[in-house]
């Protein structure tokens, strides 16, 4: 298993400093990043003031019983309610365990600790972060040819990795037609028709070799983009593919090619979120229709289908109303981005995203939005208490 995500410190001891240090370049974390800071909880609260909380929070402190407590109550208040928190400390007490748990930490551990301690701790967390033991997996499928819709998952999925601070990983899932190339200014050495051909013995150690940074966040397993018959996609390929890609970030970003294949139904219906994404036109309106129909006895509602308009504004007269959407499909869009052909055109030519080359345009703050919704988290401009901050305030109140 290895392990994509930003790591924060905060610790006492230099001992435990230096064994978290040791992490850096170890086979399951070499790919996370890490800030390590000596302060403890006091050092913690001062930087996530003002700073963005990483995806896992190691902590060390000394403190008991109520200040103990406090301390906790404090961190809440600036910590990211999503961020995973392994708290190192002094107290050896099953029943203190079992309370901190209880109130949403991912660990305690009694100090001193070493690397190994530590490495267990954090494979433990990432291990248990739900569902496959993966990261949210977001599928985007267009409702008809041309609607745009991997452009649309190509930016949502740079825009959450920079406002999460999150790992992603974007699998082109179109073999012969891809455009995740095109689009990052990539080119790929191995593909996902490489990936597919060996399903039955992926795992993330194999994936990474498979794997094409984009940057420090986000990396994509790319299409060949070239018409074959020697790769034949299965429910079977692609869920090997899933499962050893899965456990390492944050964010999966499907980019699912238009067709009606067995193995599309299934990611389709199984997708944490999945994104339809279409134009204001009647052809549209009507696959969305029964795409709908189709799928939501399969996805159930507890896994959001979310509708994205797109090009809105290309021909004026004919549009479809966005209401006249939510009353055929009972599904109201989620954004709508206007057509823009001189923001994406100059995008796609200079090989970068919209939401790099030009935040300020209406199609930008649009794929903005819809990050935010996909990604299942809350993000406010001032840090909101998170469940530790919730449960300690109900432990004082019995």
């Amino acid at each position: 298993m290895i392990i994509r995500t930003s790591i924060g410190a905060f610790v006492i001891s230099q001992d435990t400093a230096d064994a978290i240090e040791s992490l850096r370049t170890d086979g399951h974390l070499f790919r996370s990043t890490f800030e390590i800071q000596l302060g403890g909880v006091d050092a913690a609260v001062a930087h996530l003031s003002n700073q963005r909380t990483p995806a896992l929070l190691i902590v060390e402190t000394h403190a008991g019983g109520d200040d103990l407590f406090g301390q906790l109550d404090q961190l809440a208040g600036v910590c990211d309610p999503n961020a995973r928190v392994i708290l190192i400390g002094a107290q050896n007490d099953i029943s203190l365990y079992r309370e901190l748990m209880s109130m949403g930490l991912s660990d305690y551990l009694l100090g001193p600790v070493n690397a190994g301690m530590i490495k267990d701790s954090i494979i433990r967390t990432f291990e248990g972060r739900g569902g496959e033991s993966g990261g949210r997996v977001i599928t985007f499928f267009g409702l008809s040819g041309g609607v745009g819709s991997s452009v649309v998952a190509h930016n949502v999925a740079a825009e959450l990795s920079q406002r999460f601070d999150a790992q992603v990983i974007i699998v082109d899932a179109d073999i012969p037609f891809g455009t995740a190339g095109l689009n990052f200014n990539l080119q790929p050495r191995q593909t996902v028709a490489d990936a597919l051909a060996q399903f039955n013995r992926l795992d993330p150690r194999l994936m990474e070799q498979l794997l094409v940074e984009y940057d420090d966040k986000l990396s994509l397993l790319l299409s060949p983009g070239t018409p074959s018959n020697e790769t034949r996609v299965t429910t079977e390929t692609i869920n090997g593919l899933m499962r050893a890609i899965r456990p390492m970030a944050d964010f999966i970003i499907l980019d699912v090619p238009r067709t009606w294949d067995s193995w599309v139904i299934d990611l389709l219906a199984s997708s944490d979120e999945l994104v339809l994404v279409g134009k204001p036109d009647l052809a549209n309106l009507r696959n969305g229709k029964s795409m709908v129909e189709f799928l939501g006895p399969k996805r159930g509602t507890d896994s959001p289908t979310r509708l994205v308009l797109n090009q809105v504004g290309e021909v004026k007269k004919n549009e479809i109303e966005g209401g006249d959407f939510k009353s055929a499909l009972a599904l109201e869009a989620s954004v709508a981005i206007p057509l823009d052909g001189d923001t994406f055109g100059k995008a796609l030519n200079a090989g970068e995203l919209v939401v790099a080359s030009n935040s300020k345009s209406k199609a930008a703050v649009a794929i903005r939005e819809l990050a935010a919704i996909v990604s299942g988290r809350v993000e406010s401009e001032k840090k909101k208490a998170g469940l530790l901050s919730g449960l300690f305030r109900k432990k004082k109140e019995k």
